[in-house]
């Protein structure tokens, strides 16, 4: 309900006509993206309500600098860069500027670059780290009370923040219900560092995968890497090892799975024949490898983009909600499952 005298908001417009926020930032910033119906509701709403966002933005004048800043570790890796990409493309498409901050070791502490970009005023700031725990406890050291907003990307946070994500657990569980309908009862996992929170997600995947299936996922069939494939490599060593009957491999990454193959190939096991085996983020490399590799695909560069429109409902209304933004990943099947036909 509307209270006679209060400042209509972008919640306003969005609960009148029953589209989420997102819809209705994305129409005033005439995204094409937009059905074109919705946007008749919306502008109709906009009218009805005579809801004046730039009028507000004028008002606030210099708390507004059209620059919003991006926090993120680990550009060596695909994820990362791919995200990057969404969230520079759609910021070019808004007029935005943006200031990349770079931790260049994951462990590295973020307030001070926090504090730098805060100090080059950006009107918000996208959150790409892999321990989001931490980051969420040191970020608010630095925050100015919540006058900047923070979105996180690739990853889900409960302590007051939006965030862009994929079910990473539920994806993950996919990969196991594929192989068990091929009839893979012995599916070993190799997880990423469990200290990032995709890795543990996805580990979760696993074990609840496997669990509904009824089999073992003992910590005799799990080895941790760091993501690279000479960290797979070594994983499938390590697993050959404890469970040499080993008959499906999920790994949590392309490239580690890529090492993985490399090792089976070295031991005389086929794949799939042998071994099935399937990995995570579908890097270009994956249609390309011997065999093709199965794998999920994500929709890293739309995460990116999505990050900037959720960012700037917070920076239009400072009275909008904490948006936690789903979307879907695809389990992309390839001859390293399913054999050639």
């Amino acid at each position: 309900m509307l209270v006679p005298g209060r400042r209509v908001t972008i919640k306003d417009v969005a609960a009148y006509c029953g589209v989420s926020t997102q819809t209705v930032s994305r129409v005033m910033n005439h995204r094409p993206d937009v059905a074109l119906a919705t946007r008749l509701k919306v502008e109709q709403a906009i009218a009805d309500l005579v809801y004046t966002p730039s009028a507000l933005a004028r008002t606030l004048g210099a708390r507004h600098s059209d620059t919003i800043g991006v926090l993120l570790a680990g550009m060596a890796y695909v994820g990362t860069t791919q995200t990057l990409t969404g969230i520079v493309d759609e910021s070019a498409n808004l007029g935005l500027t943006v200031l990349i901050a770079e931790l260049p070791e994951v462990e590295i502490d973020p307030r001070r670059a926090i504090s730098a970009l805060i100090e080059r005023h950006v009107d918000g700031i996208i959150m790409s780290v892999p321990d989001v725990g931490r980051a969420v406890d040191r970020i608010k050291a630095v925050l100015r009370d919540g006058a900047e907003p923070v979105v996180f990307v690739k990853a889900g946070v409960s302590n007051g923040y939006s965030s862009v994500l994929v079910d990473n657990a539920t994806a993950t569980e996919e990969v196991v219900d594929h192989l068990a309908s091929l009839g893979r009862s012995r599916i070993a996992y190799i997880s990423g560092p469990l200290s990032w929170h995709e890795a543990s997600d996805r580990w979760d995947g696993w074990r609840s995968g496997m669990d509904k299936h009824g089999l073992a996922h003992d910590p005799g069939r799990l080895a941790e890497g760091d993501w690279s494939a000479q960290s797979g490599a070594d994983a499938m060593v390590a697993l050959l090892d404890r469970v040499p009957d080993l008959d499906a491999v999920v790994a949590a990454n392309d490239r580690m799975a890529l090492g993985a193959m490399h090792v089976l190939r070295k031991n005389g096991l086929r794949i799939p024949d042998d071994v099935a085996i399937a990995g995570f983020d579908d890097i270009p490399e994956a249609p390309w490898s011997t065999p093709p590799l199965t794998s999920v695909r994500q929709p890293l560069a739309e995460m990116g983009r999505e990050a900037v429109r959720t960012l700037l409902s917070h920076v239009e209304d400072p009275a909008v909600g904490v948006q936690t933004v789903p979307l879907r990943a695809e389990l992309v099947v390839r001859e390293s499952t399913i054999g050639s036909s």
